[in-house]
């Protein structure tokens, strides 16, 4: 049976599925991940010499080629930068990366077929052969804009450090207080609970401060109680 073109573009463009499943793979919270929206392979080209004399382009593998946009909050585990990977469709799981650079120079050599640099410095290049050419012109905007973004951001170095020297002294304007430096409480009163026998007890210390307040001392003796002082008037009186 023989296939038709549609057929077999259709069969290598990627899925809602497929991108979600990619993104869950290597997404976290200081990146942003681009998938292509169709499979490549991946080749290689040294220049020749005595060891290697071919002039050819090697088929190395082939996946799902993505970028990787990292802000570098998350420390040396995803470090700030853009980074182009060759992803397995199925899983996710990046099996080629590279760090793109100004000096990538990453660019289109043909139709469906995009080239770069590669970082090691003995002059290897690395080219994509997509297998949808809308696919790989969406692609390589998103590359060349990733790059752009990247190169204007490092361009900006005395910005971003007046913005963390900002962020520092706001810290120690509004820095925490110790305990030392924090006063006991004033004329606090501790009541857990006000029962009956509590007031008849306050009652009974307040009848027991007015009798002593009643007997005072006359002529180096205690006098008589108020009430017994009255007591005795009324006697004499009736007499």
């Amino acid at each position: 049976m023989r296939t038709t073109l549609s057929d077999e573009a259709l069969g290598e463009r990627l899925t809602e599925k497929d991108i979600f499943k990619i993104k869950l793979s290597l997404s976290c919270l200081s990146n942003r991940v681009v998938v292509c929206g169709a499979t490549a392979s991946l080749y290689f080209w040294q220049p020749p010499s005595l060891e290697s004399p071919s002039n050819q382009w090697t088929l190395a593998r082939s996946g799902v080629p993505v970028l990787v946009i990292s802000t570098g909050d998350c420390g040396a585990r995803n470090p700030k930068g853009v980074y182009l990977s060759l992803v397995e469709r199925d899983s996710g799981f990046a099996t080629w990366k590279e760090t793109l650079t100004s000096s990538s120079n990453y660019r289109e050599q043909q139709k469906s077929f995009h080239t770069l640099m590669l970082s090691n410095g003995d002059g290897t290049m690395a080219g994509f052969r997509f297998n949808c050419e809308e696919a790989a012109n969406a692609f390589l905007k998103d590359v060349e804009a990733a790059v752009e973004e990247a190169l204007t951001a490092a361009s900006a170095p005395e910005l971003n450090k007046l913005q963390t020297s900002n962020g520092k002294e706001k810290v120690k304007k509004f820095r925490k207080l110790k305990k030392v430096e924090i006063s006991t409480p004033c004329l606090f009163s501790h009541v857990t609970s006000i029962t009956t026998a509590t007031q008849i007890g306050e009652e009974g210390k307040t009848q027991q401060k007015r009798e002593k307040e009643d007997i005072k001392p006359l002529n180096g003796e205690l006098s008589r109680p108020a009430h017994i002082r009255r007591a005795f008037s009324m006697s004499k009186t009736r007499k």
